[in-house]
């Protein structure tokens, strides 16, 4: 059954309790709360080291069966340069989220820029490693990737073949974003992230069923809209088609990313009255304004 997973990179943030949350001395666990009101996480904790068993089952405990995990795999098997031989590590992985049972929504991959289109046939032996029955989709940041040439046809055919998602990266509001036009302590932090992030091309694609976008966004919240509101109607021409895609509203601070989220969700519904998606109703932001602009910057 088609549906839309939405969510944000993280699920905890001092910011969020006694405010999203229950205080932080609630017996609430901080998943428990974020599942009471996304339906996904892309979980970016795992990037970083493979949670324990006892982990993964505290995380199951903590969702309803509606509720999806994009576990994004450890840097050990996509930052090595050992993709086509990570044979175990990958059934480790695999062996371990398994627990997640239903509430698994897929991995992701996410690739460095050094991995290139001459490194191709080790993502063909690692897709070949992964079960059918698991969502998969790639990241790719090599510029190589995104140059409309055989090189990129190549890495899409790849993917359409295996059934993996290529994950589409939409930085454009981020790096609309000036430095300095903000205080000290946010141009510092626009800066560093800005600095991190890919600044690809957002090649709109789906090579599999379970497409899924990383919106980054900017640091004024009220300047997203004109940048994810062509998602809106691809994300519907996406459910139309039978996809059950993901989109994970990242920004340089990430406390701001729940009302990213939320105001897509409305601008969405206000889209589509007739199919909506769950609302998600948080307390005011004092930032956001009441009603979406209109400019719209296209990238179909």
């Amino acid at each position: 059954m088609s549906r839309v997973n939405i969510g944000c990179p993280i699920w905890t943030h001092d910011a969020w309790f006694g405010n999203l949350y229950p205080p932080k001395k609630s017996k609430i666990a901080p998943l428990q709360a974020y599942a009471g009101l996304f339906n996904s996480v892309e979980c970016n904790s795992s990037f970083y080291h493979l949670p324990s068993l006892e982990t993964i089952s505290k995380w199951r405990e903590n969702v309803g069966a509606d509720f999806r995990f994009i576990i994004k795999l450890p840097r050990t098997i996509s930052h090595a340069g050992q993709l086509g031989t990570c044979h175990s590590q990958l059934k480790e992985v695999l062996e371990n989220i398994a627990h997640l049972g239903i509430t698994l929504g897929g991995i992701m991959l996410q690739l460095p820029k050094q991995f290139s289109p001459m490194h191709l046939d080790q993502l063909s032996v690692f897709l070949e490693d992964v079960p059918s029955k698991v969502n998969v989709s790639v990241e790719v940041r090599h510029m190589a990737f995104f140059n409309k040439s055989a090189e990129e046809k190549a890495l899409n055919q790849l993917l359409v073949t295996h059934q993996a998602d290529r994950v589409v990266m939409d930085t454009r509001a981020l790096f609309a974003c000036d430095p300095s036009q903000y205080s000290a302590g946010e141009r510092t932090l626009i800066t560093e992230v800005q600095a991190k992030k890919p600044r690809v091309p957002t090649h709109v694609i789906a090579t599999g069923n379970a497409p899924i976008v990383r919106f980054v966004g900017h640091q004024n919240i009220n300047q997203n809209a004109q940048y994810y509101q062509p998602w809106i109607t691809k994300i519907k021409a996406w459910l139309d088609a039978g996809k059950t895609p993901s989109i994970f509203f990242h920004m340089p601070d990430n406390k701001d990313a729940p009302w990213l989220a939320a105001a897509f969700i409305n601008d969405y519904n206000l889209t589509y009255p007739d199919q909506c998606l769950p609302t998600l109703t948080l307390p005011r932001h004092e930032d956001l304004a009441t009603q979406p602009t209109s400019q719209q910057l296209s990238i179909f």
